[in-house]
């Protein structure tokens, strides 16, 4: 045997107070029992066990010897069984509540990516945009802006933010009064298809105080990002959404966007992915939060996502 096996030998037999259960723990021999502890005696120069016919006993010269062994021996069979259990955690399901948003982005796309290189894992996916308390939901993770996130203690990383931007559809804008400044926005329609968090009312981010036409209180439609997508499409108005909900009609020319003469600033929304302390979570979980940070930063740049430069 070599030295970790004869400790192994060693450390088994001082505890049992026999060679005999010792040997049958450990699936050896007898003999080969024998000759690990002979083996390690020689190695240290020093007698480690006391024998007789009747009973085996630690050498009491051994005592500090048989802690310092004991020690390694307990600490690598933890280590062994964190390799196993972390190789066993590498299958099963992984909760993830998801936002509209990642939606829109092409999570599903994603997710047919990472089945296919991880068949062993499998996503059970909820889509909600209300407030989380992910600590208690019961989800693995979330794909979530961090700033409907309950929980301070939770981790951050950022996958984009997609600013908002005014879309309408080009038949609308061929029907429809002129809209080149600010003060054209009350002539028409307005959804507003931000979520309700964001939902400040148009005249926080849009300054119509000088215009001699009606100022801009508020939306005619305030709806889900989703049927503001939709009315658009219709010609029904023009459309306050996040840029990634529209970019496909954006790059097939279904919708345009609204550009004003004023540089304006609508604001943005940030999507991370969250979940609890990196030393809480199992190997499934890293696996598919390093596929969602791949994936998301990954998207072309015509898409118009950008990731934040910090962590919440």
């Amino acid at each position: 045997m070599d030295q970790l096996a004869s400790m192994r030998a060693f450390v088994t037999v001082a505890r049992t107070q026999s060679y005999t259960k010792a040997a049958d723990i450990l699936n050896v021999s007898r003999a080969a029992l024998s000759r690990a502890i002979s083996d390690l005696e020689t190695h240290t120069s020093s007698r480690l066990l006391n024998r007789t016919t009747r009973r085996v006993a630690l050498a009491e010269t051994a005592r500090d010897y048989f802690e310092s062994c004991a020690r390694i021996i307990d600490e690598l069979e933890q280590a062994e069984r964190r390799l196993i259990d972390d190789k066993t955690s590498e299958c099963g399901y992984v909760r993830v509540v998801a936002h509209p948003l990642a939606v829109a982005a092409g999570i599903s796309t994603m997710l047919d990516a990472f089945g296919a290189t991880a068949p062993c894992i499998k996503i059970h996916l909820t889509v909600q945009d209300g407030p989380l308390n992910l600590i208690e939901s019961g989800y693995d993770l979330s794909i979530y802006p961090p700033d409907r996130i309950a929980n301070a203690t939770v981790v951050n990383r950022p996958l984009f933010r997609s600013g908002f931007v005014f879309v309408a559809s080009p038949q609308y804008q061929q029907r429809s009064a002129p809209l080149k400044t600010i003060c054209d926005l009350p002539q028409h329609r307005i959804i507003d298809g931000r979520e309700e968090a964001a939902r400040k009312g148009l005249e926080i981010s849009l300054d119509t105080s000088a215009c001699s036409a009606a100022p801009l209180q508020s939306a005619d439609l305030n709806v889900p990002g989703a049927i503001a997508r939709e009315l658009a499409l219709a010609g029904a108005g023009i459309a306050l959404l996040p840029e990634v909900i529209v970019r496909r009609e954006l790059a097939r020319g279904d919708l345009r966007k609204v550009a004003l003469d004023e540089d304006m600033s609508l604001g943005g929304i940030d999507l991370g992915v969250q979940y609890q302390q990196a030393s809480s979570i199992p190997r499934r979980t890293r696996t598919f939060i390093d596929a969602c940070l791949g994936y998301f930063r990954s998207l072309d740049a015509h898409q118009e996502l950008t990731a934040p430069s910090a962590s919440v």
